[in-house]
Parts: C-alpha cells; structure tokens; sequence
C-alpha cells in the first residue's frame, strides 16, 4: 500500500480573509454619512414640505426618502460586500441595510437627545452636527465587519455611549426656567430686557412694557408709510379694456376702473395702494407706479422724464429693452427681479416705512464680536459704549463684562433713545422670564423611562 503524501490530503478550508483598513474606513465612511448628511438633508426637505398644498406629499417624501437611504446602504454593502459578514448574500444585504438604517437612525434621534439634556449644545453646532451625526450609523456598521478586533471596537464604543447616555437621562431633571431656556435654544446670558418709552414691545413681552427683541411705537398712527416708485415694461394688455383712450397692461399693478387722461397723452390710474402712469414706448408700455405715500406730481414728472436705463444704472444687467429709467429727484434706482425694472427708494432710506422707526435689541456674548463689521460710522460713545451707523439703522452697542447688548432703530429713531435703551438694558429675571416664556413640549415617553432609570 503506498504511503499518503501531501498531495493527496484535501486543501485545508480557509475562512473569509480580514479587509484592509482602507477598505474598513471607506466601508464606515459611507454609513457614516446616512447620519451626518442625508438624513439632515432629508429633515429639511420634509419641513418644507409640511406647508404643501398636498396633504400626503410629507408621507410620500418620507416613504421615497426611507426606500432611497436603503437602497443607497444596499449599494455600499454591495461595492464593499467583502468587508461586512453580511456582504456575500442578497438577503444578508437588505438585513444590513435595515440593521443599518433602522438601529444607526435609533442611535442618532437618541444621542441628539441626550446631548441637549446634557447641555452641550452639539444640535445647535454645525460642524458638531456634521461630524458626529454618523457615528451612530457608522458603529452599527462597524459590529459586521470581518474580523473581530473591529467588531470588539465598535461593540466597545457602543456600550460606552450607551452608559454615558444613560448617565446622562439618569440625572434629576432641570429646573422649569432651564427647561424652557433650553426648548427655545435661548441662552440665559443673554437673556435682556428694556423698556422703551413711547414703544410697545413686540408680542406679549415681559409686562410693564419690557420687551426683549423687537420694538415699534405705541402710537399706530406715527408710523409713517412707505415711498417707493417702480418703473417695468409690459407687452400684453388686457383684451377689451380700453378706458381713457389707452389699453391697460396686464400684469400692471395699476387699477383699471380709475383712470384720468391728462394734457401730453399721460393717463393717470389711482386705486387704494398704488397709483400711478403708463406711457407707451415703442410697442410696449412702461407703467411708473408709486405707494400710496409718493406725491402725484412726482410720478407724473417721473412719465414724462422715461428713457432706457444706462449701464451704469444697471450695472451688470444686460438692456435687453426692459428697462426704463427716469429722473426722480431724492431717490436711487434699483433692479427688480419680476418684472425685470428699476425701483426708486429715497436716498435717505427712510422710504421703508416701518421699519424706519422699528426698534431692535439683540445680545451676543461671541468671543470677538465685532459691533462695527459693515458700519458706515463706528465711534466711541462712552465706557464700554460705541455707536454704529449702518446703511439704514443706528444706534448703540454697550459691552457689560463678556455680553454686548446692542440696540439699533431705523433712522427716523431719535438716537438719543436708542442710547438711553443701551444703558437701560438689563438680564431678566428669573419671574419674567418664567412668566414669558412657552412651556416646552412634554416627552411622555422619555420622562417615564428617566424615571425608570432613576428608580435603579
């Protein structure tokens, strides 16, 4: 009988071999951003959609959305199919996929929640958004991997975030005004609030006049109107209206009932918002329309002064035929989107009606904020105290240890009233607060199983 040699012996079976790291990292790397990008640009696209028309156009976003992160997770698994233990069969695919899915997105609703409970601020941080958003989905990945000193590693990282978190929820709750600090992503550092006389703060405020943002007279009646004047060409009119010797184009904003014909082929149309001329040019008509508040012997000087917009007035825009411009003392031109035209506000801008007395009042405690960035005037007012002119606001900014209150108002404000509101400002208290702010929205879910958590 012959002797068995090496030969005849079967090959020896030998398992799956382990990835190589780069090829470990890039198969992470694509479950990493389901968390950090393609769920958050998925959540954007859902909240617009929530003001659609179309009551199941957010379901059916969702639905598409959910079978788009699956197939994508199917892809990876697919091109990295040797790196995961779940790579070599379709069905171990699609399990990944879900595993992935399904656990990562778990993982990443709970660790954004936990990290607002812990106060770290990680969702109000972009950068912190974007780099950690995947982990979660990156680790889910990670426990499939080829080779058991991945899968220990990311076993590993998942239970110490599971017990920090833990931690984390086990910790008594807040006090009512941190929680609700916390609900509307405020700070209580820059928690500020002023009254200001002759204003109304706006919203419900703090009580006693004290507002904390926005401010505008108490008096409806000083509020002064706007003034703008737009000049647009239109080329299609309205079948069958012809009043006072003239057509009226059909996306004016002129009205067609009224109409007055006036010495050099002029027509002069009023209505309750807008009045003004529409000259024909060519074959088209050029409609110089002002706000109720612009005098009718300026629009009229305005017709009779039209003519093609200069390069200069259009800067980069190219006259294509569109544009027309006229000398209107006391205002500057500039470009409309639709119709293509020219809109005249007062040089002064104190043309925007509201906001021309509106009131603003912010504080930041931004290491390095610069009160003077794009300011027109930035000067030194007193201690710690500096006023800023800007294109059409001013007003003071009051530096108080690390937080700068600013208050800024349009440019019909007094600016010693703005630089009484400075110094005025002051922290809220614990009670105004308390009595302004929203209770947040219960968790029912979670503040029972914090509680759970406490009772171990």
């Amino acid at each position: 009988m012959r002797a068995e040699t090496e030969n005849d012996r079967p090959p020896r079976a030998t398992g799956p071999t382990v990835p190589k790291p780069v090829r470990v990292l890039a198969h992470l790397a694509a479950a990493w951003t389901v968390g950090s990008l393609i769920l958050p640009a998925a959540g954007m696209v859902l909240m617009i959609l929530l003001f659609a028309v179309n009551e199941t156009a957010p379901l059916v976003a969702a639905a598409l959305a959910v079978a788009a992160i699956l197939g994508y997770l199917v892809f990876v698994i697919k091109a990295t199919r040797d790196v995961s233990v779940l790579g070599t069969t379709l069905g171990g695919r699609l399990l990944w996929a879900l595993l992935v899915l399904g656990l990562g997105t778990a993982g990443w609703l709970l660790g954004w929640r936990v990290t607002d409970i812990a106060g770290l601020g990680v969702s109000r941080d972009a950068l912190l958004t974007f780099l950690l958003g995947g982990v979660p989905h990156a680790l889910v990945a990670g426990v499939f991997v080829r080779g058991w000193r991945y899968r220990a590693v990311a076993l590993g990282l998942i239970l110490a975030l599971l017990a920090a978190g833990v931690a984390v929820l086990r910790q008594d709750p807040p006090d009512d005004l941190e929680t609700r600090l916390s609900a509307g992503n405020l700070s209580r550092k820059t928690a500020y609030v002023v009254a200001i006389p002759g204003y109304r703060p706006d919203g419900n405020g703090y009580g006693d006049g004290l507002g904390a943002s926005g401010f505008m007279p108490a008096d409806p009646a000083s509020v002064p109107p706007d003034r703008h004047i737009t000049i647009a060409a239109y080329d299609r009119l309205m079948v069958g209206e012809d009043r006072c010797g003239q057509p009226t184009a059909l996306d004016a904003h002129l009205p067609v009932e009224s109409c007055t014909a006036e010495p050099g082929g002029l027509v002069y149309r009023q209505g309750p918002v807008e009045h003004g001329y529409q000259v024909r040019v060519g074959r088209r008509y050029v409609a110089v329309v002002g706000s109720a508040a612009v005098d009718h012997a300026l629009l009229r000087s305005a017709a009779r002064t039209l003519r093609p917009a200069t390069a200069r007035e259009l800067g980069d825009q190219e006259q294509t035929g569109d544009y027309y411009a006229a000398k209107i003392p006391g205002y500057t031109p500039q470009l409309t989107g639709i119709p293509p035209g020219l809109i005249y506000t007062p040089a002064d801008h104190t043309g925007n009606g509201a906001q021309t007395v509106r009131i603003t009042m912010y504080a930041s405690y931004v290491d390095g904020d610069d009160v003077c960035f794009l300011a027109k005037e930035c000067t030194t007012a007193g201690p710690g105290l500096t006023y800023v002119r800007k294109e059409d606001t001013h007003g003071y900014a009051m530096r108080r240890d690390t937080v700068t209150v600013q208050v800024l108002g349009g440019l019909r404000v007094d600016a010693k009233l703005l630089r009484q509101a400075a110094l005025d400002a002051r922290p809220a208290t614990d009670d105004e607060l308390l009595r302004t702010l929203p209770s947040p929205t219960p968790s029912p879910g979670l503040d029972r199983f914090r509680q759970w958590l406490r009772t171990l």
